[in-house]
């Protein structure tokens, strides 16, 4: 079995000695007089897992020297060694420098050895976290990245079968499919949403620090239209207000994903039996941000359905899950909340937040 690296840190030569002489048959020792020698032997030594050091050395502590390496060898686990029972020291430790064991002096060889071997397995189970993440994180990039492609591929056959259907209504002279028709194209509308909201969802989670100047009517108007194509509107009552007479600055497709997400949302809970439907969408000034409220009168959402409501339930195969999911998803990457509140058979409301970036915005255009 393979010596496991450390090193020793300590401003005097005798301790260094008889810690060598001690360990060396188990371990690969190093030693280092000082800070400075300490992080140079760490460069040149990158198989160590451990890192111990006398916490009062000349012009420097053993905080000062961890805090030094932390940005550099963030897995090294590190240990103080001091003759001080000072509480405070431990503290800062503990909290400035991440020290994982306070040992006191003189130290005792069982004690010692046992944090050493506790150490490098958790160096170890860290680096094995570490890696497995970095795994993770390259298959979801993976696969967001093909699902992104499917995605606009699958778009573009529908786009294409969409059209032959248009044009087989035109020329189905006698009639004989014309119920048939309106099913098979309000599916590929659906399918085409769907495959929209993908596309979205990987786009937005793709932006990084996108600002602009917002026009809350311009984009509702175009959530509107986008919409009206596959979601029947003519019997809601949409009344809009916009009260934003600051510059507000954030990001234009996020915004515009949440609106466009809550309209269909709407559009698919309303009770086509309850007659006309009052929707108000209200976009309201604040001191750091603005409040975007849609309130209905429609039949309200029971308080069972509330908890768990913005979460993706494939199971269910419907689309208001998938649409609050991505609303919720936008939302948050724009650093804002969402609330939801509604009284069956009377009505919902949603109140979201969005900070305003204009402070950002301006400062990155100095740059």
């Amino acid at each position: 079995m393979n010596k496991q690296y450390l090193l020793y840190v300590d401003d005097e030569e005798p301790n260094l000695v008889a810690f060598r002489a001690i360990f060396r048959r188990e371990f690969n020792v190093i030693t280092a007089t000082s800070a400075e020698e300490g992080r140079q032997k760490l460069d040149d030594n990158p198989e160590v897992k451990v890192v111990i050091s006398d916490y009062l050395m000349k012009g420097i502590t053993g905080i000062e020297f961890f805090e030094s390496i932390l940005e550099k060898h963030p897995y090294i686990i590190r240990i103080i060694l001091t003759g001080f029972a000072d509480q405070t020291a431990m503290m800062d430790s503990i909290n400035k420098a991440r020290v994982y064991r306070f040992l006191s002096k003189p130290w005792n060889e069982y004690d010692l050895r046992q944090t050493i071997l506790s150490a490098i397995e958790l160096y170890d189970a860290r680096k094995n976290i570490a890696k497995h993440q970095k795994e993770l994180e390259n298959s979801y990039d993976s696969l967001n990245q093909f699902v992104h492609k499917a995605s606009n591929e699958m778009r573009s056959t529908l786009v294409s079968m969409h059209g032959i259907v248009r044009l087989a209504k035109l020329e189905d002279s006698d009639n004989k499919n014309m119920n048939y028709w309106p099913i098979l194209e309000k599916g590929i509308m659906q399918i085409d949403l769907q495959l929209r909201n993908i596309i979205e969802h990987y786009e937005s989670d793709q932006r990084i620090g996108v600002s602009n100047k917002i026009d809350f009517n311009e984009i509702i108007q175009r959530c509107k239209q986008a919409l009206d194509s596959f979601q029947d509107f003519s019997n809601i009552n949409m009344n809009v207000v916009v009260r934003a007479t600051e510059s507000f600055y954030n990001d234009p497709f996020r915004i515009q994903l949440v609106i466009s997400n809550l309209l269909n949302y709407v559009g698919d809970q309303i009770n086509p039996d309850k007659g006309q439907i009052n929707l108000d969408i209200e976009v309201i000034d604040g001191k750091s941000g603005v409040q975007i409220m849609f309130t209905d009168d429609d039949i309200g959402i029971e308080n069972e359905q509330l908890n768990g409501l913005f979460e993706l339930i494939l199971s269910k195969g419907n689309n208001q899950d998938i649409s609050l999911y991505l609303v919720k998803q936008a939302v948050e990457n724009m650093n804002g909340t969402i609330d939801v509140t509604s009284i069956p058979g009377e009505g919902t409301s949603f109140n979201i937040f969005i900070p305003n970036n204009q402070s950002e915005f301006h400062a990155n255009s100095s740059n």
